[in-house]
């Protein structure tokens, strides 16, 4: 695919370089398929994605049947297992991840089969230390961590296949040409734009914007009052700020320097933020009621709010995105015939800043584009801790409950006990409540791929049926697996199972999976709930985090005479992050069953009057000109902010709401709102 990488050239430099290392059919074939993913939508992607695997998977399974070599049944599980551990991305991080997954696996493979030729006693130990080791990989990010878990599962697979040392060696190798194989694939024949899980995620920031722009028309009554709405606001929030923040994280891996498609990328992701923070001014509003004269004008800009997400939805996902049809629609939003002094209007007027600003940097009014970053560091790599404690005490809990699931498969004497330890290890997450949720996806997509897998076994009487399926079976796979993973893990099983029959036929081997399964999917949340992991204190920290950014957002605002512009949305969006990661473990906690034991409803209380807050601040941020200091919120900020050590008696007179409430404006009010809500949370943890 015409690839732009700035470390090597243009897409044209990058064919010349590799044109003379390809037969010319295998030369042609590229320059298509590069042709080809570079025009594709983001669901078109997954979808070439699960060809571009199933098409690795199938060649090697045909050459193992031809030969009648069922032991190639590695290679093709290693194919497999390296296109599940593409990031995606710059190639460089593409061949690291696989690459290393294709290397880990040839050391682990041979060793686990060795050494389980010699007994459980030695071999578990082994297993101990690999997925300790494996389970390590998440504190290098996103990116390896699918090849860390990959590796994983190449030890609690080859640990179930005792072989002599030759035996074990000549599985490595095998398993190493898959690995190669796929690999080679993906980086050289069949290149999917590395951009596109970028440009996928502005696409979903932009869908979940659009979700919650349609839950911003007033009921009835002409206000977002009741609850249903109050927990739609917080989901529509949280699911946005994590959706641009992800898209930030994506975006933080391609180059920052020369690189076109990255800015169009980053100057999208740039209005999302601009767009959410006008949104979030909306919602305030509507919640505090509108004038019968805003009625109009409310559902109009509405309408053309949703154009414009909509519109933008379909260029983001585009490679050179087209900037013309947000002028029209930027224009049509400058014209609203309302009053100039509405809050309508203003908040109009900073979308159509927006949208101009956005035009002017995608094609065709701009060859390259001139972005002003919202957080000038923002493209820094995160920092990596490999021994961090929280990940090092998952690596310890996701080894301990392989090696109980080991065991028990030993003791049950169960037929095919990778298969055991295989959900053990997938279904291993960080948190109780996450580690349930797998659990049960895993169980639920087990037994429907166990019922796929018995009708097909009845229906696909021959071999080359059965071969002849295991490709849209795989293809499948790998398309869903970033959709649902019930149905990823539904069209896993019958996948599995096929290749399995085909090489190695055996009976009953549909439900003996699903019941595997079952049993490591249990085993991992019993682990999961004897060692929890701290949410409660993680909670704690969270909210305080969130408070404080919180606060000096607001600071900010009631300051900003004195601030530029760019420090009040770093402000923004730090407070948006805080907030979003303490409703994140409220959740948890919620799903784990301690809302009274740890006082949630009073947290969610809190974490309510921040997001008033929040929105509070955004208005008058938006709508209003530059101005001195507002004395008042600065004092009440003031009072405030040594929340974490003030007795509760202390923090209800310091802010008593003034008996002519009509007297403190919107943002004050809100403040006092979150002194209240603090002062309960305060007392019911006393």
């Amino acid at each position: 695919m015409a690839t732009i990488d700035t470390r090597n050239g243009s897409a044209k430099s990058f064919r010349r370089r590799h044109k003379t290392r390809h037969a010319p059919l295998l030369s042609a074939l590229v320059r298509f398929l590069e042709k080809y993913s570079v025009a594709l939508t983001p669901e078109q992607i997954g979808f070439t994605e699960g060809l571009r695997a199933a098409t690795a998977v199938a060649v090697v399974v045909a050459i193992a049947w031809v030969l009648d070599a069922p032991m190639l049944g590695w290679a093709a599980f290693g194919a497999f297992w390296t296109c599940l551990a593409d990031p995606g991305g710059p190639d460089r991080e593409r061949f690291l991840a696989m690459g290393g997954l294709a290397v880990a696996g040839t050391i682990i493979a041979p060793l686990a089969a060795t050494l389980a030729g010699f007994g459980p006693f030695i071999a578990a130990p082994f297993l101990f230390a690999t997925v300790f080791l494996c389970s390590l990989s998440r504190g290098w990010g996103p990116a390896v961590a699918p090849a860390g878990l990959m590796a994983s599962v190449v030890a609690v697979v080859a640990i179930s296949f005792p072989r002599p040392p030759l035996a074990a060696a000549e599985l490595g190798i095998i398993f190493f040409s898959g690995s190669i194989w796929a690999t080679t694939l993906c980086l050289l024949i069949w290149r999917i734009h590395p951009h596109g899980p970028a440009r996928r995620a502005v696409v979903a920031a932009y869908a979940r914007l659009h979700d919650m722009l349609a839950d911003l028309l007033p009921q009835d009554s002409g206000t977002f009052s009741s609850k249903k709405s109050v927990a739609l606001t917080a989901d529509h929030r949280r699911a946005v700020r994590n959706a641009i923040e992800h898209g930030h994280a994506l975006l933080a891996r391609l180059p920052s320097e020369g690189d076109v498609e990255r800015d169009y990328i980053g100057a999208g992701l740039d209005v999302a933020d601009q767009l959410f923070a006008t949104l979030i001014a909306i919602e305030h509003h509507g919640r505090n009621g509108f004038a019968p004269s805003d009625g109009p004008a409310y559902c109009k800009t509405i309408g053309i709010l949703a154009e414009v997400l909509a519109e933008l939805q379909l260029q983001s996902a585009r490679r050179m995105p087209h900037g013309s049809a947000l002028v029209a629609i930027a224009a049509r939003l400058r014209s609203k015939p309302v009053a100039t002094e509405t809050f309508l209007t203003k908040l109009s007027a900073q979308s159509v800043t927006a949208l101009d600003s956005l035009a002017r940097q995608w094609p065709p009014l701009a060859l390259a584009p001139r972005r002003d970053p919202i957080e000038p560091g923002k493209s820094a790599r995160p920092v990596r801790s490999l021994f961090a404690p929280p990940i090092v005490k998952h690596a310890v809990r996701a080894a301990i409950a392989v090696i109980v699931a080991y065991a028990a498969a030993q003791f049950l004497r169960l037929d095919y006990s990778y298969w055991a330890t295989m959900a053990t290890v997938v279904c291993m997450q960080p948190g109780a409540s996450a580690t349930w949720r797998r659990s049960l996806e895993r169980v639920l997509g087990s037994v429907t791929g166990a019922i796929i897998a018995a009708a097909g076994a009845e229906l696909l009487s021959t071999q080359g049926a059965l071969l002849l399926v295991i490709f849209p079976v795989a293809a499948a796979t790998i398309a869903l697996r970033s959709v649902s993973y019930t149905l990823f893990v539904a069209f896993l099983t019958p996948l599995f199972i096929f290749v399995s029959e085909l090489l190695q036929p055996g009976h009953s081997l549909a439900w003996t999976r699903a019941v595997d399964n079952i049993v490591g999917a249990l085993i991992g949340v019993g682990i999961s709930s004897l060692w929890p992991e701290r949410v409660r204190d993680e909670m704690d920290a969270a909210l305080s985090k969130a408070v404080d950014a919180n606060l000096i957002y607001a600071e900010l605002v009631s300051a900003q005479a004195d601030v530029a512009d760019s420090s009040i949305r770093d402000a923004r969006r730090a407070a948006g992050i805080a907030s979003t990661a303490a409703e994140t473990s409220l959740q948890r906690l919620l799903l784990e069953g301690q809302r009274y034991s740890s006082h949630l409803d009073e947290a969610a209380d809190v974490l309510a009057a921040l997001r008033d807050l929040a929105g509070a601040v955004t208005a008058q941020w938006l709508q209003t000109e530059k101005f001195g200091s507002n004395k008042t919120q600065l004092e009440t900020i003031d009072r405030i902010r040594p929340w974490h050590g003030a007795a509760p008696h202390l923090l209800d007179a310091e802010l008593a709401i003034p008996a002519d409430s009509l007297a403190i404006d919107d943002l004050t009010e809100s403040l006092h709102c979150l002194g209240a809500s603090l002062s309960v949370y305060r007392t019911a943890l006393a």
